[in-house]
Parts: C-alpha cells; structure tokens; sequence
C-alpha cells in the first residue's frame, strides 16, 4: 500500500473521462502517482503491471504487455488517499525529490524519455528535432533531445504564453503553428491531433522519423504520396521501469526542470477542466 501524496494530471485522464477510452467502472483514475511506502520511503510509482511472463515482460518492457495491468486504466489509480501496487519493485525511491513535484515524472517524464531515445539515430550533428506541443510531456522532450542530442531543437505551441518558459528549457526556436515550419529529420507530436500529425508530415525530411506520443485521436492517410520518401512512422508508449529509473536519476542530479501546479484533491474536476481547457503551463498535481 502506497500512501500517495501527489498525483499528476494528464490529458488522457480527461480522455477516459469523456470515454475516449474504455474503461470497466467504477473506476479511480491517476497513473502519475507519488507517495510514501513502509520500509521504503517516498516513492514514484511505475504504473504498468506486466504478467511477468510473455517476451516484453522479459525483455524489461512490461508496458507493451498484452496482459498488462494499469493504475488508472484497468486497476485503480492515484485520484486518492491510498493505492495498492502489486509489487514493491514497482516503487521507485525518490531520495531528496519531493514527491509532489515528482509527480509527474511517472509519466509525464517517462514517456518522451522513451520516445527521444528510440529516435536518437536520426539526430545526427547538423538535424533539426521537432517538438509539436510543449505541454506536460513537450517540456521534457525539448530537455532530453537536449541533454541526449547534438540536434537543433524546434517547439511548436499554441499558447503563446509558453514561449518563453519553453525557450528557458533548451529550445532554439519556439514557433506558433500559424508560422514557417521548418523542415526536421525527427518529429515528436505530443498531440496527437489530426492536424499536428499533418504539421509533423509537412515538416519531415525524407527518410526521417515522426514518433506518434499524444493522445487526440488524430490520423493521417499512409501510402507513396502521402508521407515523404522512406518515411520512418511510430508511436511510442510510456516507458520500461528501468527508464524510469533513469528519470528519477536525471532529476535528481538537478538537470531537469519541469513547472508543476499543486491542487487540492477535492477540486479534481477543476483541474479536469483545466487540462481539458489548455490552461496549464505544466503539470496539476492532485494533492490528498
């Protein structure tokens, strides 16, 4: 048992809200899910539960188990005051991090971890990496193409009033979608809307790789005229354990930074409307 202290938002809780997704109910959402364990401290929570014996659970990749169990998806989440986790090597110690603040690396900081590593042969010296979305999850792709990248780093976002916190993170360029974009070998579409999917292919090099993250329910046609010559299409979904892993070591060293938002549990469906809204400049976390 898990006693959490800090839950993070996502957009695709809002998703599952609205029944984007199916979901057996009752159910309590949150899969970014910080808190306190006896015997180990303060933990963030790896939320994807593999059946312990298939070739992804092997290889260390529980998260593309067919069978696999998540907090918030098909097991109760972090939306609460306690949780259970199957296992303790699902915990991972957080050390100094506070937890509330740590929230969203379960997510938020694993998944794009993910994806700009699976891209990382594309970015070569003298490549542009595009980041379409500088939300919760775009703020640390700008970081990580940065941190792991000789790469060029381009950020298309809406909201202007990012621009400038997303600037301070490591990117060369901040854009609006209205404006030129210019050409990349790797796209990372943390929207995953129709029309940041076509940004994306408009955008790529041929032979170069578009990596699908965000959740919108987007889609683009596939075929010889549709996408650019030798066209590398994938999406990329959450992360291992020991990524994860990696994460928290990464921030622990201080060389990451990510804007979080503390709110009060009881005004969840505030900060639902919030996300749904765009009106967040990083990450809510739900605090017990």
């Amino acid at each position: 048992m898990v006693r959490v202290l800090g839950c993070g938002v996502c957009h695709s809780d809002v998703s599952l809200a609205e029944g984007l997704f199916e979901a057996s109910l009752p159910l309590v959402p949150g899969h970014e899910i910080a808190g306190h364990a006896d015997g180990v401290g303060n933990v963030v929570v790896y939320a994807s539960w593999g059946c312990g014996r298939c070739v992804f659970c092997r290889q260390g990749d529980e998260q593309l188990c067919p069978d696999a169990e998540q907090a918030g998806w098909t097991r109760q989440g972090g939306y609460a005051e306690w949780v259970r986790v199957p296992s303790r090597r699902y915990l991972v110690p957080l050390g100094d991090l506070d937890p509330v603040h740590a929230a969203p690396l379960a997510d938020a900081g694993l998944t794009p971890y993910r994806a700009v590593r699976r891209a990382l042969p594309w970015l070569q010296q003298g490549s542009t990496a595009l980041v379409v979305g500088a939300g919760g999850l775009g703020q640390f792709a700008v970081q990580y193409l940065k941190l792991l990248s000789p790469a060029a780093v381009v950020a298309v976002e809406r909201n202007r009033r990012k621009f400038s916190w997303v600037r301070e993170l490591g990117a060369d360029e901040v854009l609006h979608p209205s404006q030129k974009i210019p050409a990349a070998r790797a796209a990372f579409d943390f929207v995953g809307s129709t029309a940041s999917l076509r940004l994306c292919l408009q955008a790529l090099e041929p032979g170069g790789i578009l990596v699908h993250v965000g959740a919108a329910g987007g889609q683009v046609p596939f075929g010889f005229d549709r996408v650019p010559p030798e066209a590398h299409l994938t999406n990329s979904v959450w992360g291992s354990l020991r990524e994860l892993r990696e994460v928290v070591e990464l921030a622990r060293t201080g060389r990451l930074r990510w804007h979080v938002e503390p709110v009060p549990l009881e005004r969840v469906n505030e900060a639902l409307d919030r996300v749904r809204r765009g009106r967040v400049l990083g990450r809510l976390v739900l605090v017990p």
